[in-house]
């Protein structure tokens, strides 16, 4: 099958390119049957033989995803087979809850005054694993087994959680007891 790619030349950090109809089994600067073109990247040189390029892709060659990049900026109509891939991909969304929450507790606030300490940190914990799968699910950037893990770790949180609420509740219950006086040894 027959590419159309671009071969290196040029001397030491200083490459140029030569775009060239080769045999996809060679090597990409080994034999060619045709050159199409050139292109230098530092003067943004790029010239085109057009009626070679047209004949060579209407007979089945294959053009790289570099050389269907030259070929848009160049203005040449691409085939409708085509498909250029976008290499820039969005960044991820932060959720905002997540730090929102976890802001260290105020001591005049009148919401987190009548909470423990422990039972914020547990309920933040909670909510920030929550809100991780929900962005997971949103994004859809994991498969169905990773979502199955994702949300296999929030009720694992979510246990744990539990877990610190309970030994809070218990321990404040425990404070509040009264404690027996012991006599005094006089």
């Amino acid at each position: 099958m027959l590419v159309i790619r671009l071969a290196r030349g040029g001397r030491k950090k200083y490459p140029v390119y030569r775009i060239v109809a080769a045999d996809s089994r060679r090597a990409a600067t080994g034999k060619f049957v045709a050159v199409l073109g050139n292109y230098n990247p530092h003067t943004k040189e790029l010239k085109f033989q057009k009626e070679d390029l047209a004949k060579y892709i209407e007979n089945g060659a294959q053009p790289s995803e570099a050389v269907l990049r030259l070929m848009r900026k160049d203005g040449i109509e691409l085939p409708k087979w085509a498909v250029l891939v976008d290499k820039h991909r969005k960044p991820k969304k932060e959720p905002e809850a997540v730090e929102e929450k976890t802001e260290a507790p105020v001591e005049g606030d009148a919401e987190v005054a009548d909470v423990p300490a422990e039972e914020a940190t547990a309920e933040v914990a909670s909510e920030a694993a929550e809100a991780k799968a929900e962005v997971a699910e949103e994004t859809h950037n994991i498969d169905n087994a990773e979502a199955a893990e994702a949300t296999d770790s929030t009720e694992a949180t979510e246990a744990v959680a539990d877990a610190a609420v309970e030994t809070a509740q218990a321990e404040n219950e425990k404070a509040e007891e009264p404690k027996p006086e012991e006599p005094s040894a006089e």
